[in-house]
């Protein structure tokens, strides 16, 4: 088990209906691929704009929109507003350490 994390917090994970619930639907808005990626990509910059996200992932404009939207109602990312431009960014810095777990676990298992 890892050290940063306290015992405390997990065997609350373990004891709280509700936190698991919560959890869990942080799991289910990563289990997009589309929403996953736009997450990733959010964890290594400060802030991006739709346009910017559509070009680095090569999605398109709609779509990007549409999950991020997704994100923003579950609180995993936060928008800025400034002029004409919206910035996206992550909302929950530890969202980062389940980015970088994700993107290593399991190397193994062959691509679907």
């Amino acid at each position: 088990m890892s050290e940063a994390i306290p015992q405390a917090a997990i065997e609350r994970l373990v004891n709280d209906l509700e936190l698991a619930e919560q959890r869990a639907e942080i799991l289910r808005a990563l289990g997009n691929p589309v929403r996953l990626r736009l997450v990733a990509r959010l964890c290594f910059s400060q802030e991006r704009t739709v346009s910017e996200l559509c070009d680095e992932l090569g999605l398109a404009q709609s779509t990007v929109s549409r999950q991020l939207g997704a994100l923003r109602l579950l609180g995993l990312v936060r928008c800025r507003q400034d002029g004409g431009f919206r910035f996206y960014s992550l909302a929950l810095p530890q969202v980062v350490s389940l980015i970088e777990c994700l993107a290593t676990c399991r190397p193994d298992l062959p691509h679907l």
